[in-house]
């Protein structure tokens, strides 16, 4: 007899007293189970990922390419990369494929590297490095509360508009390099920017993810940094969680009348939405969501550093009244990991300033990778008509 049974069994013989005892002892485990489910998916989110997990394998290299594990992303047209410990390997479009294996071009050097390699990371970082777009790079330390943040700035500073590049949850700065040729060809230069708990930037104290709370001041102090190189206006870009905070800079900063305009890639608009579909993910049950939020905006769960968060003031929608710049806002319908359901939701409270392009197929954060041209073309025309270029 199992446990189970030999309890209920118990029960059924010492009648409604014991039944009562052991309902309050079934209750109290499985609140003690959702406490901890809702912890785990509390940490999670705020705590900055260490380690990175290699998801694709590698079944062999011929004449036409490499040949990948099937899985959603290696079976994707557009231009990848495979990371293989510390370094990249580009991949190019898809050149066959069957139920098991997809097959995608590579080039002699990305070759070399995946030559008797079992396994790697899938990455949108086909282009990733300031020389790869620019010779004119300068690396420079921004002042910040927590520390100097390492950044770069891309082509002429001479430029009175510059453009301000903010990563997303769990990478660097080196996300945004892709974008970078759109403002460069508008002689608009590009400063691509790292903040606290980023691995680049320094930790804040507790060295937690505020979802944005915080890291927005540091992308401020780059914007006081710009400012004093000669900037007059500012266009930021986020992507994914730095979208959240582009949005926070948008509506908090001191700067906010000099930003015009704010570019939005796969944007992290409001956190419920994301945490109910990576719940829906795992099918786990939905409302430990709100546990979740509930222990994380709690003072005493302390499991976000020294103050507790507020998702309301993270819903850029509950505050849309509080934009005042146009805002280019690019999102997958297929993304995977975001949902799309916020940016619409913002796109349709402020129809007077949100242009809103939702794509398919792109998975997150990967839309300039399935189509460069599209995606060059829909910023680059939005800047056009709005008349935002360097300005001497």
């Amino acid at each position: 007899m199992t446990r189970g049974a030999r309890r209920a069994a118990a029960v059924e013989r010492h009648g409604g007293r014991l039944a009562l005892i052991a309902g309050g002892v079934v209750v109290a485990g499985a609140a003690l189970a959702v406490t901890g489910a809702s912890a785990l998916l509390a940490s999670m989110l705020v705590t900055p990922p260490r380690k990175q997990i290699d998801d694709i394998r590698i079944l062999g290299i011929d004449e036409r390419g490499v040949r990948l594990g099937r899985t959603p992303d290696t079976v994707l047209p557009g231009i990848y990369a495979l990371w293989v410990g510390e370094r990249l390997a580009v991949l190019g479009g898809v050149v066959s494929q069957d139920p098991v294996g997809v097959t995608r071009a590579i080039d002699e050097r990305s070759r070399e590297l995946l030559a008797g390699v079992g396994t790697a990371r899938w990455s949108g970082y086909a282009l990733y490095k300031p020389r790869q777009v620019t010779d004119a790079v300068e690396r420079v330390d921004v002042a910040t509360e927590v520390g100097l943040a390492p950044a770069w700035i891309m082509g002429d500073q001479g430029a009175t508009t510059w453009c301000v590049q903010v990563h997303g949850r769990g990478v660097t700065r080196r996300e945004t390099v892709r974008a970078a040729p759109i403002y460069l060809q508008r002689g608009i230069p590009v400063m691509a920017v790292s903040y606290r708990n980023d691995t680049e930037a320094p930790p804040s104290s507790h060295g937690k993810y505020r979802l944005g709370l915080d890291e927005w001041r540091d992308v401020e102090d780059a914007i006081d940094f710009a400012v004093a190189r000669g900037a007059e206006r500012i266009v930021l870009q986020g992507w994914s969680m730095g979208g959240q905070i582009a949005l926070q800079v948008a509506r908090r900063s001191r700067h906010r009348r000099r930003i015009v305009g704010v570019v939005l890639d796969s944007p992290v608009v409001g956190w419920r939405p994301t945490l109910q579909l990576q719940v829906a993910l795992v099918k786990m049950p939905a409302w430990l969501v709100d546990t979740a939020v509930g222990l994380l905006e709690s003072p005493a769960a302390a499991l976000s550093g020294s103050r507790s968060l507020d998702f309301d003031e993270l819903d850029n929608v509950l505050h849309a009244d509080a934009l005042s710049q146009p805002v280019l806002l690019l999102h997958s319908a297929d993304d995977g990991y975001v949902p799309p359901d916020a940016s619409r939701a913002l796109a349709a409270a402020r129809p007077d300033l949100v242009e809103y392009h939702e794509w398919r197929t792109a998975r997150h954060t990967k839309l300039w990778n399935l189509d460069r041209a599209r995606y060059e073309h829909e910023i680059g025309a939005w800047l056009d008509e709005r008349g935002i270029a360097a300005f001497g």
